[in-house]
């Protein structure tokens, strides 16, 4: 079965606002398939805040579409989403020291993003209150190309690389912020707890 199934919508939420239902099982974004939670992601963080995108979703197996109008696009993936990622197909992305979760990033993804294709991987999900979220300040969609001068470009890069992090030790990460221009890098850095 392909599609992403609506696990929680919020009252009030992107998705009820655009008539979007728990249940709902969500196949492209702007005509783009997606298959999976990850998938979903990759292409609304590829959007700008403030524009339109159009969901197709299946409804007790009927098509139908819905507009919504990307703004917190935190708010939404928590919306479509819910807080269990992607549901039991994919594995449940790496918890880390750092209190984030990555996945390796796909060209189209990367080209949309207008990072490096094969550099960096995705930030999919930032702990509230985790050293990621307090001291980095980042966000999902946001691209990791280093972590401590170290290039991360793959999930397994990621791994080996916070295997290493200390309690007490300075951290500086090379990021892609996920609402900058192609191009823009900018350093996020703090000290371990």
């Amino acid at each position: 079965k392909s599609g992403v199934i609506v696990s929680n919508v919020r009252a009030g939420g992107p998705a009820d606002q655009a008539g979007i239902k728990q249940g709902d099982a969500i196949t492209s974004v702007d005509g783009k398939p997606v298959k999976n939670g990850d998938e979903l992601v990759g292409e609304i963080s590829g959007l700008k805040p403030g524009s339109k995108a159009t969901l197709a979703f299946l409804r007790n197996g009927k098509p139908q579409e819905a507009t919504v109008t990307i703004a917190d696009r935190a708010k939404l993936y928590s919306d479509l989403l819910g807080e269990n990622e992607g549901g039991p197909e994919s594995p449940a992305p790496t918890e880390s020291k750092l209190g984030l979760s990555v996945g390796n990033l796909t060209p189209d993804v990367a080209s949309r993003l207008g990072t490096p294709p094969g550099k960096g991987v995705i930030v999919q999900d930032v702990k509230n209150g985790s050293f990621a979220d307090e001291d980095l300040g980042l966000q999902r969609g946001d691209v990791i190309l280093e972590v401590n001068r170290k290039p991360v470009n793959s999930e397994e890069d990621f791994r080996k690389v916070q295997a290493e992090l200390k309690s007490g030790e300075a951290v500086a990460l090379l990021i892609h912020p996920s609402r900058s221009r192609p191009g823009t890098t900018v350093f996020a850095a703090g000290t371990l707890p």
